[in-house]
Order: C-alpha cells, then sequence, then structure tokens
C-alpha cells in the first residue's frame, strides 16, 4: 500500500516497525543458518525432510513480516542494515524517510532522484 507519511506520523510507527522489523530479520537469518546447515546432507533421509520442512516454515515468516512492513506502507532497501524507509512529503517534494534500527529518531531523508547519501532531516517534526 502507498501512502505518504509525515514526520511526526512516521516517527510514532517507529516502536511497531522496529518490532516487525526484528522479527523479519530473525527469521531471515533463522533462515540463512538452516539453509546452510543443510549443505551436503543427503537427500531423502528424515533429517533432510525436517530441514526442508524448517525452510518452508522460516520462509513463510521471513514473507509474512515483509508482508506486514508493506502493508503499514513502509519499504526495507537493506534488511542486513535494518533501514527502513517512509514514503513521505517534504516542502512539496516527495521523499523517503530514513530510518535505521535502533535510532531514536528519524533524522534522514533521500529524494527519489537517487541521492548518494541521505540528506540530513533539517525539519521540526512538529510542522512536518
Amino acid at each position: 500500500m502507498f501512502k505518504l507519511f509525515t514526520v511526526q506520523g512516521a516517527t510514532s510507527m517507529l516502536p511497531e516497525v522496529d518490532a516487525r522489523l526484528k522479527t523479519l530479520q530473525d527469521a531471515a537469518r533463522d533462515f540463512a543458518e538452516v539453509q546452510a546447515s543443510a549443505h551436503g546432507m543427503r537427500l531423502g533421509t528424515a533429517e533432510a525432510w525436517a530441514i526442508r520442512e524448517e525452510l518452508a516454515f522460516l520462509l513463510r515468516a521471513v514473507r509474512d513480516a515483509r508482508s506486514e512492513l508493506a502493508r503499514l506502507g513502509v519499504q526495507v532497501p537493506d534488511l542486513g542494515a535494518g533501514i527502513v524507509e517512509f514514503p513521505a512529503r517534504l516542502e512539496g517534494e516527495v521523499v523517503h524517510l530514513v530510518w535505521e534500527r535502533g535510532q531514536d529518531a528519524i533524522t534522514r531523508y533521500h529524494r527519489l532522484t537517487g541521492d548518494p547519501v541521505p540528506l540530513p532531516l533539517n525539519v521540526d517534526p512538529e510542522r512536518a
């Protein structure tokens, strides 16, 4: 779902986004670990079947967590770094507010034209 956030609105969603992002990161990490442990395993064994079932479960968890974040209207361009973007309008321009997991506030944004690095957010959150 596409929606535009205000800085204040995006900031108020950080606890929910953080929880869902953590779920996604954990599921993706667990998937990678289980997949790596399956390397070289003999096919057709009970152990291989159990690993396949665990991978299917974790893949569903990853998809569900991604869907929940998309439902909230945010994008995750870098899962490993925990970077989340909130579409917003600043001074008449559509931009992405950039938040990184672990930060207390949204302090950066980037234009959709492809800023090489996010720009500092110099906006009063009460007015944006």
